[in-house]
């Protein structure tokens, strides 16, 4: 559920269109009733990467601009049920493009 909750304030949050406010407030709703029953819900979009965080990566991606590994797309959240991993987020993680990298001086 708190998956699917996720995906729909994402999606709401990327409309073009501005959604109906009651949609907005029973979304709102239902997350705020998650979190007060100890359920948090972590996105890793832009954070940094490291091969020791608690995530599985689905694809590395060469992204360019980057000058470093970062999350470029979560594609399942991190769900924490009173600070413990009840579902392990899945995300896609830029690469620096292989024409972002320094060159090997002389």
């Amino acid at each position: 559920m708190a998956t699917s909750i996720w995906r729909l304030r994402g999606k709401l949050a990327e409309s073009p269109v501005e959604p109906p406010r009651a949609v907005v407030r029973h979304l709102e709703s239902a997350w705020d009733a998650l979190a007060e029953a100890g359920v948090q819900i972590q996105d890793h979009l832009n954070t940094p990467f490291d091969s020791g965080l608690a995530l599985t990566v689905v694809a590395f991606q060469p992204t360019p601009g980057l000058s470093r590994e970062q999350v470029v797309e979560t594609v399942r959240p991190s769900v924490y049920l009173h600070d413990r991993v009840v579902q392990r987020g899945e995300v896609i993680v830029g690469t620096p493009a292989p024409s972002d990298q320094p060159t090997p001086g002389p």
